[in-house]
């Protein structure tokens, strides 16, 4: 069984079978086409372009007639936020889960604290970017 890729890494044998079924009409053809078009959404470095792309692929799968396409589309346009990444993203929350991360380590180094002061007082301290020099190290 010949097994159909990507354009750029067919072989001879590959390339006619794939123009035979050009030539045909065949629905295995505009398949192929619909799927290599597709994985050129993710080739896009411009997010704008991509997104644009992905609309002008979503309207081609639609019209298509190929059921598996059609419904590829609608799955695709109900989860399209996870699909592609904004166009401009948001604020990365980096920062806040390393913060987190430090307040837990403190609460647990601290093996509980007295009072919810005495475990804010330990943040402010260990997170609060002051370094205390100690008399006894000058």
């Amino acid at each position: 069984m010949t097994r159909i890729c990507a354009p750029l890494s067919l072989t001879t044998s590959q390339r006619l079978v794939l123009e035979e079924l050009r030539r045909s009409r065949s629905v295995l053809y505009r398949a192929w086409q619909l799927k290599e078009a597709l994985r050129d959404v993710y080739r896009l470095r411009d997010l704008g372009a991509a997104h644009q792309f992905l609309d002008r692929w979503l309207a081609w799968a639609c019209r298509s007639r190929i059921p598996a396409f059609v419904k590829l589309s609608k799955t695709i346009r109900a989860r399209r936020d996870g699909i592609l990444p904004p166009p401009e993203p948001g604020p990365s929350h980096s920062k806040l889960e390393g913060l987190n991360s430090k307040i837990r380590l403190i609460n647990h180094r601290g093996y509980g604290h007295h009072s919810a002061a005495a475990v804010i007082a330990m943040i402010y301290l260990c997170c609060g970017g002051i370094t205390v020099e100690l008399p006894t190290r000058r």
